[in-house]
C-alpha cells in the first residue's frame, strides 16, 4: 500500500520539513516521522490527508498500481471531499500543481501582512 519513500521524496521536493508537514495535515511530527520511517502505516484517513497535503493524486503514494487498498482508498477519499472546507480532490498533476501554486500565493500575502 503506503510507500514512504515516495511520501518523503514528494515532501522533499515541496521544500516542507516535516513539522511543516504535520502542520498542514493536524497532526504531530512525530507520526509524520513515523510514516516516513515505515514504522507506522498511516490510516486510510491519513493517508488521503497526506497525499493532499502533498499536493498529489493518492495513487502516487501507493508502492504499486494495482493496490488492492485503491477501493478502500478512494471510499476514504470521496468521504474527505464531502466535508465541509475541504479541498477540491487533487486527480491529475495539473489539479497538483493549481494546488502547489496556490499554496505559493498564499505563502506570499501571508509573509506580506
Amino acid at each position: 500500500m503506503y510507500d514512504p519513500v515516495k511520501a518523503r521524496a514528494r515532501r522533499i521536493k515541496l521544500g516542507l520539513t516535516v513539522p511543516q508537514l504535520a502542520d498542514r495535515m493536524g497532526v504531530d511530527s512525530a507520526r509524520v516521522y513515523r510514516w516516513e520511517n515505515g514504522e507506522r502505516l498511516p490510516s486510510l484517513t491519513s493517508f488521503v490527508g497526506l497525499a493532499h497535503a502533498l499536493r498529489i493524486p493518492f495513487e502516487s503514494l501507493l508502492r504499486y498500481a494495482d493496490d488492492e487498498s485503491r477501493p478502500a482508498l478512494i471510499t476514504a477519499e470521496i468521504r474527505r471531499a464531502e466535508l465541509p472546507g475541504e479541498r477540491e480532490t487533487i486527480r491529475f498533476r495539473r489539479d497538483a500543481a493549481i494546488e502547489i501554486v496556490t499554496d505559493r500565493v498564499r505563502a506570499r500575502t501571508t509573509n506580506n501582512h
